[in-house]
């Protein structure tokens, strides 16, 4: 199963294949694989800030560092999803008994019960025009030549391998956990006031930087009065639209505690105080059932929480401590080392601790949680078209969806 695994993930981590009219694809070599789902705006390459000056030794481009999909390091990844698939358990009823020689059946015995993993569409377009590049030092960088034919972008390799890198941060940073069903919302009502304690959601098509009206999803995080939109009072809300793609891990977590399933531990807030942040994930621990317990259990923490973490273990835990620098994970103490504890990037600012069984044989890889695909490779693979007489088109289109598996297999701190 674990050599499945790696070879499904090593896939997924091949490359980026730029389709054009040319038949010979240009290949890229990437660190990992993509996934992002919003539509950006026209003339997408600002170049405001590039200077004019033809300077050969600042040719050089960088990029700004950003997570990649560290997700599928740390859940279980299920390729060839098509729309959802079912996630089927089976729970054996008590039933060993004193014998005796009448047939003494009870019902029930054995119960099943589904899940579904479920994945949506996600696309990603941009639209840019070569000519956007004349008045800067890079064009110095192109071949000869400015024909109408001619839709040479300098850096198109360096570019487009950032556009599957940046694509790859929002399906992390906002949707694997954050997602939300979209189906439900609505657009902007002018009349309507909107709260940020229910996370009041709408569609809204800005004015800024936006010809086509194209309606992103926003989330507000201030109250508002009747007609403050996200163009009159930008404080108020965040844009969301990345997260609207599909539910997410929280979703499910939310929904869980909602119905009553899922029943936070309550590990208090985790702070700097001594042996504070060590007895917030050992509770969380030990709040599972020995045959849990004795397969391994991995908790998922935010940077911050895993920071304060680190901490804690002071020099009474030196041990571990230099252990989790070398191998980016801990054991936890005083858990007959079935306890694992990791930071999770897709967590973002989120503090809530979530923990699970861990994959036999990798400690470092929830069971329990899954990120569902269609086939691996469609999302390192962009549509390049120059179907439009002086532009460039392209686009990137995806499956994903997360789910829980075993709702009795997860335990979430209260701490949110």
């Amino acid at each position: 199963m674990k050599r499945l695994i790696a070879l499904s993930f090593g896939l997924f981590l091949i490359g980026l294949s730029i389709a054009t009219a040319n038949p010979a694809p240009l290949l890229l070599t990437l660190p990992k694989s993509p996934s992002q789902l919003v539509v950006l705006k026209l003339s997408d390459a600002d170049l405001s800030a590039i200077t004019s000056f033809a300077a050969n030794n600042q040719a050089a481009l960088i990029a700004s560092l950003v997570n990649g999909l560290d997700i599928a390091n740390d859940i279980m990844v299920q390729p060839n999803v098509k729309n959802k698939i079912p996630m089927p358990k089976l729970k054996v009823g008590n039933g060993f008994r004193p014998y005796s020689g009448l047939q003494e059946f009870k019902v029930k015995g054995l119960t099943y019960s589904d899940r579904f993993l479920e994945v949506k569409v996600g696309k990603r377009e941009l639209q840019i025009d070569p000519e956007d590049y004349r008045g800067t030092y890079l064009a110095w960088l192109n071949s000869p030549g400015s024909s109408a034919a001619k839709k040479d972008i300098p850096f198109a390799q360096f570019m487009w391998g950032q556009v599957i890198l940046n694509m790859q941060r929002e399906m992390n940073d906002e949707t694997a956990y954050h997602g939300f069903d979209s189906s439900a919302v609505e657009d902007f009502d002018v009349l309507e006031t909107y709260a940020a304690a229910t996370f009041d959601k709408v569609k809204f098509a800005t004015a800024t930087d936006n010809p086509n009206a194209v309606k992103d999803y926003w989330m507000c995080i201030d109250d508002t009065l009747a007609g403050e939109s996200p163009d009159t009072d930008p404080d108020k809300w965040q844009n969301v639209t990345a997260r609207a793609v599909a539910p997410g891990i929280e979703s499910y977590i939310l929904a869980g505690i909602d119905d009553t399933s899922i029943a936070p531990v309550t590990t208090g807030a985790i702070t700097n105080g001594a042996g504070v942040a060590i007895a917030a994930f050992k509770k969380l621990f030990r709040a599972f059932g020995p045959a849990y317990k004795n397969n391994g259990i991995i908790t998922s923490c935010s940077y911050t929480d895993w920071e304060l973490l680190m901490d804690d273990l002071g020099d009474k835990y030196k041990a571990l401590r230099n252990d989790a620098s070398e191998n980016g994970y801990l054991v936890l103490p005083e858990t007959n080392k079935k306890g694992i504890v990791k930071p999770a990037t897709w967590l973002g600012t989120s503090r809530r601790l979530i923990a699970g069984p861990y994959m036999p044989g990798d400690p470092t890889r929830h069971t329990n949680l899954y990120m569902g695909t269609d086939l691996l490779s469609d999302s390192s693979q962009i549509s390049v078209k120059d179907t439009e007489l002086w532009k460039l088109n392209a686009g990137l289109k995806v499956c994903m969806g997360f789910q829980i598996q075993d709702i009795e297999a997860i335990k979430v701190g209260d701490q949110v």
